[in-house]
């Protein structure tokens, strides 16, 4: 009796429990093929948050559509949702439900979007009451009824080819979203399979049902069967279309990079010949000032020269006025002064180049800063490190540009020592070794004539002696301007050498090189240009 008593009490404790139990499962096998409208969106923005992929087969292939976010909102919390999801896609539909045509921004977006991976089916969805469609004439055609929808359509493709070009976007069509998902939404025993709890969509599936006379009118209608067929292309094309989709992912990134080095080529071709001619008036501004101290130059070593020799006829004629009758005295005086006078044409002339090195060191100096800040001021530096960004070998004109003038220093170094070495009086001045032997001449012919110095006044033998040797030493001196005049001009055409060998050279080496900059941009925009040529070459579907 306790255990009947305990059952009793067990069944009577969870009857409502099981019943409960029961009659959700009865409701679950009512709803077991009512899947229909779960998926479709509340009107809430933004419904779909997250990717969401739906598996198919068609003709034993697996495929996946992917829903992702819309993109006229919000949508830069979930841009990388929708990038990983185009990357993925070789056909992405555009669905329109704006009863308008798209804002350019948002065919920007998509081309943002698809970058260069895929192309684009465009759909108006057009929305529509049962009472829309109650009479005959409202269900002949779908763009017939709405009057608007072949504008829509039109100016929708409209837009989408202005901003992702007409390649891109394959087709374009008119649908009543809503009509078709109810007019498909039956099992095989003509049931709805709308899920129960989308009583929204349940009351238009039945106030469908009452204009049209049957489920196939209802989609032929809602011109659902125009996509099916668009979706049934693409799953059996699809590895034709992938072909083709990364050809055109291949082919854009070769025209943006054929772009980029055009764009790159130009900005560096623009501040090449700012530059180039730069440079030019730099070498302008060098040889100018060369030419400058040039004929200054020239000028105080001709100079120092007459002064030598000037001052070497004063002291021969005192001397054969002080020591008229002892002409070893009088040889050894004007051997003196000729020593003397050496050693101050020496360090005149040597003056003479030091400043001159001095000056042309600091006008090319000058002329190099200039050039600096001028190459600056185009942001030359800059631009280069831009095309090395790309692989690009190139020399950084700026480094060669930026002289170390201690290292100039070594060139005027070696033009000194060229002209130092020539100080030696008979090497250095062609001819004036001889200045001795002709004065010696001229006091030895002075004793030859001493018979008139016998026979006529001391003052006489005086002047005719210092007018013979005036008149010789006038001669040496005529003798060596020529040569002199010569040296003078090979040590100029040294440095002219010297100059035009290391720093006009460079600056010529660094427009050449600017140009040969220019020609690689040229040879490799030409190469990636050959390869698109011959990618878009292959046939449809072939890479």
């Amino acid at each position: 009796m306790r255990e009947q008593h305990s059952l009793s009490e067990l069944v009577s404790d969870r009857l409502p429990t099981l019943l409960k139990q029961q009659k959700e499962l009865e409701r679950l096998q009512r709803c077991a093929g009512q899947v229909d409208g779960e998926i479709v969106g509340t009107g809430q923005a933004d419904f779909t948050q997250d990717n969401v992929i739906y598996e198919f087969s068609h003709q034993g292939k697996n495929f996946h559509l992917i829903d992702v976010p819309g993109i006229e909102g919000n949508e830069s919390k979930y841009e990388a949702m929708v990038q990983e999801a185009i990357a993925k896609a070789h056909l992405v539909f555009y669905v329109n439900g704006t009863n308008k045509k798209p804002e350019a921004e948002t065919a920007r977006r998509i081309k943002h979007y698809l970058n260069r991976d895929a192309k684009v089916y465009a759909i108006c969805n057009l929305r529509g009451k049962a009472d829309s469609y109650e009479f005959d004439m409202d269900r002949e055609s779908l763009e017939q009824t709405h009057k608007d929808a072949g504008a829509i359509r039109a100016q929708t493709r409209e837009v989408l080819e202005d901003i992702l070009g007409s390649a891109l976007v394959s087709g374009c069509q008119s649908l009543q979203g809503l009509l078709g998902l109810t007019g498909v939404a039956f099992d095989e025993r003509g049931l709805t399979s709308i899920h129960p709890d989308r009583t929204d969509l349940l009351k238009s599936q039945r106030a469908y049902k009452q204009d049209f006379v049957s489920q196939q009118a209802m989609r032929s209608f809602s011109q659902l069967n125009e996509l099916q067929q668009v979706i049934g292309d693409g799953c059996a094309n699809f590895e034709v279309d992938i072909v083709e989709s990364n050809k055109r992912k291949v082919l854009r990134l070769l025209q943006d990079t054929v772009n980029d080095l055009k764009q790159q080529r130009d900005e560096h071709q623009t501040i090449s010949n700012q530059v180039g001619a730069e440079i030019i008036e730099c070498e302008k501004a060098i040889r100018l000032s060369f030419e400058e101290l040039k004929n200054s130059f020239s000028k105080q070593r001709s100079n120092a020269l007459g002064i030598f020799f000037n001052d070497l006829t004063s002291a021969a004629r005192e001397a054969v006025e002080a020591h008229f009758k002892d002409k070893d005295e009088v040889e050894r005086v004007i051997q003196e002064h000729v020593r003397v006078g050496q050693e101050r044409l020496a360090n005149s002339l040597a003056k003479s180049q030091e400043q001159l090195f001095e000056q042309l060191s600091s006008s090319i100096e000058r002329a190099i800063k200039r050039l600096q800040e001028n190459a600056e001021r185009v942001q030359f530096q800059q631009r280069l490190s831009v095309a090395a960004n790309h692989s690009l070998s190139l020399s950084s004109a700026m480094d060669a540009i930026s002289f170390n003038f201690s290292d100039f220093g070594g060139l005027l170094m070696s033009v000194g020592g060229y002209a130092m070495s020539g100080f030696a009086l008979g090497s250095f001045i062609p001819g004036a070794g001889n200045i001795i032997g002709a004065v010696v001449g001229g006091i030895v012919g002075l004793f030859a004539a001493g018979i008139s110095y016998l026979l006529g006044g001391r003052n006489k033998k005086i002047a005719e002696a210092q007018a013979n040797v005036t008149e010789a030493i006038k001669k040496e001196r005529a003798a060596s301007e020529t040569p002199f005049e010569q040296e003078t001009q090979v040590l100029l055409a040294t440095i002219r050498a010297q100059i035009e060998g290391s720093t006009l050279r460079q600056l010529s080496d660094e427009r050449q090189k600017m140009a040969d900059v220019g020609v690689v941009f040229d040879k490799k925009i030409a190469s990636i240009q050959a390869l698109k040529n011959q990618v878009e070459a292959a046939p449809y579907g072939t890479i």
